[in-house]
């Protein structure tokens, strides 16, 4: 007696290839919109083997003509937003869709777009200058180090949400003060990302319609300033859609911490 049939037997073809079937075409779409591959190969693998989500990646130049049957657009642009992808993400966004938008897709790369930063609730003051050492709550700044990267926490302040809580393990509590103050200083559960780029300044526009969820405390060593700013990981409504900003993403070893790289799978996953 064969007790293990031949895949091509009629049998095998009639009960379990339809199954494999809808279990492939059931597998949710996220596609993503880059300039950089290296840090969304490690990303795309992550949400392709712990996320079970079918991921395809594209740059702006062959965006399809329709992405409505995307659960989620993820973009990660650090040059030039061409008006075409734009549009086409604010109409997704609006008419439904979600929109992750991470590290350098808020940079001064953006700043000349039209409708970009209004559509995300967000000011970059001088972003010509955006090199040099700023103060908090002056221009824009962002800050590498070149090759050695910099080293910046980001902090959980909203400790009971499942973007920034749902299998993620968070190190030791640092003591932060928010940016929302008046505010009282007080300790926060962190995560330390090193050999990796900051932004700083990143000016709200939109009163009260973000979420905040983490901070980014972070001291630069070329004029000593302390930043404490509520502006790591943040999400708000956009029409019928969503957008969510998360910070980290410089380096791929952004995302080969299986933490920070959970926090995107999270917000493609997570229902308000």
């Amino acid at each position: 007696m064969n007790l293990f049939p031949d895949p091509a037997s009629s049998l095998w073809i009639r009960l379990v290839l339809p199954v494999l079937l809808i279990t492939q075409s059931a597998l949710a779409q996220v596609l993503v919109v880059q300039d950089e591959m290296p840090q969304i190969e490690v990303l795309s693998d992550f949400l392709q083997n712990t996320g079970k989500l079918k991921v395809d990646v594209v740059d702006q130049a062959h965006l399809p003509d329709d992405m409505s049957s995307y659960q989620a657009v993820i973009g990660f642009i650090h040059g030039e937003l061409k008006v075409a992808a734009e549009k086409a993400i604010i109409a997704y966004t609006e008419a439904g869709g979600r929109y992750v938008c991470l590290h350098h897709s808020i940079s001064s790369g953006k700043a000349k777009n039209e409708f970009y930063f209004d559509f995300l609730g967000i000011q970059l003051d001088h972003p010509e200058s955006s090199s040099k050492p700023v103060k908090p709550g002056e221009g824009y700044g962002w800050f590498h180090d070149d090759e050695n990267g910099i080293t910046y926490t980001l902090v959980n302040l909203n400790p009971h949400h499942y973007i920034t809580n749902h299998h993620i393990e968070w190190s030791t509590p640092v003591a932060y003060t928010s940016s929302d103050e008046p505010a009282v200083e007080r300790e926060y559960p962190a995560i330390a990302l090193q050999k990796t780029e900051v932004y700083m300044n990143h000016k709200f526009t939109d009163g009260r319609e973000k979420t905040v969820l983490c901070g980014v405390k972070y001291s630069d060593p070329r004029n000593g300033e302390l930043f404490m700013q509520d502006r790591g990981v943040w999400w708000k409504h956009y029409g019928e859609g969503l957008i969510f900003y998360l910070m980290p993403g410089h380096a791929s070893s952004d995302y080969e911490n299986p933490n920070i790289a959970q926090m995107v799978l999270n917000a493609i996953n997570w229902q308000p």
